[in-house]
């Protein structure tokens, strides 16, 4: 089987699992050819990468490439893509795979431009022959936000749009790659340590992170922080400048070197905390979890069908109580494995494989 996979923002998680797929399928007769572009400028990238993507699958064709399927992101608009391509995809079935979805995406600055990025990922989901979300939320919350959205339209509403994607949309977690977890020990020092492994941005919230552990730090706790997550050119300065009020408790800060490093700082790290307010899956937080952290997150979004209530808080106030408790009381390593091992490429390849092949199978 021969897959054309379309991703225009291949870097993070995107490429994470597009790179594990390409590598765990292979080994069930599944070849990929991918497109890609470089993780930047986003509302470009699903503006104008179909365009790209549609001129070089002709090219492909023309050489002589033939798939029995498309798999594209949701920065691709899918519906653009096929008319573009024409005759080189030509009757070839195609799955969008969800890692977000814009109806969800908490904007700061809401404009009538803005509604765009969702109707490219309502269009892409119409084209598709099957859509994937990475999670129930994500799903769930997609197909419900689509008929308050469709009556924003002046006139001619489109009418059974949710009810026509639902009818095709399944749940298909991401999956990530447990070796280098599995390649570096588990090695505690000797205070607490406290991971926050996250981009830094505004919808993951990383002020209400440093407001609770600087309420600890005002309580003369002892305990270390690391700041593992990608800071952007606007966001740099304000990150150093948060973290360096943590004094000597501050340990990391800024994206790890490499894919060892990150892990062996993960596995140095007794608790791992979320304070997002968007996280369709959250890729990070399951890495952490088989490296050995135990899960803190907020009691929303994905994160209430991923963790136990245990792991959850619903305010700041219960944030520091239940981080106050970790550092008087550590947690054993690996607590939290368990949860994390349903979501390797092991665990979940086979049912990629599965969807690839029904999908082939589809138009025949």
């Amino acid at each position: 089987m021969h897959v054309l996979a379309l991703e225009p923002y291949y870097g993070g998680s995107h490429r994470a699992v597009l790179d594990g797929l390409v590598a765990s399928l292979s080994s069930r007769g599944i070849a990929f050819e991918l497109l890609t572009l470089p993780p930047r400028k986003w509302k470009w990238r699903m503006r104008g990468s179909a365009m790209t993507f549609a001129e070089q699958a002709r090219a492909l064709a023309d050489a002589g490439a033939r798939w029995d399927v498309v798999f594209a992101s949701t920065f691709v608009n899918l519906a653009e893509f096929l008319g573009l391509a024409g005759a080189a995809v030509s009757g070839v079935p195609a799955v969008v795979y969800f890692h977000e979805n814009q109806l969800l995406y908490p904007t700061r600055h809401t404009a009538e431009w803005d509604y765009q990025f969702a109707l490219t990922n309502i269009t892409s989901a119409l084209a598709a022959d099957r859509c994937l979300f990475n999670s129930r939320y994500n799903r769930d919350g997609f197909l419900d936000e689509i008929p308050g959205f469709l009556r924003e339209f002046p006139d001619h509403r489109p009418r059974g749009v949710a009810e026509r994607i639902a009818a095709k949309s399944s749940v298909l977690p991401p999956p990530f790659d447990p070796a280098p977890f599995d390649a570096v020990p588990v090695v505690r020092g000797n205070l607490p340590r406290i991971v926050w492994p996250h981009r830094w941005e505004h919808d993951k919230d990383p002020q209400a992170f440093f407001a609770a552990v600087d309420a600890l730090a005002a309580e003369g706790r002892d305990f270390e922080v690391a700041v593992a997550g990608q800071a952007f050119r606007e966001t740099v300065g304000f990150m150093h400048a948060q973290a360096a009020q943590l004094g000597s408790r501050l340990v990391h800060i800024g994206e790890p070197g490499s894919r060892r490093a990150y892990a062996a700082l993960l596995a140095g790290a007794d608790v791992a905390v979320s304070t997002a307010h968007n996280e369709f899956f959250g890729v990070a937080m399951m890495e952490a979890c088989y490296a050995g952290c135990a899960p803190i997150v907020p009691d929303r979004l994905a994160y209430r069908e991923l963790y136990p209530p245990s792991a959850r808080y619903a305010s700041h106030d219960q944030l520091v109580t239940r981080l106050r408790d970790a550092i008087l009381e550590r947690p054993e390593p690996a607590t939290a494995r368990d949860i994390a091992m349903a979501y390797t490429f092991d665990a979940l390849a086979d049912r990629y494989a599965q969807v690839f092949s029904e999908v082939a199978g589809s138009r025949t």
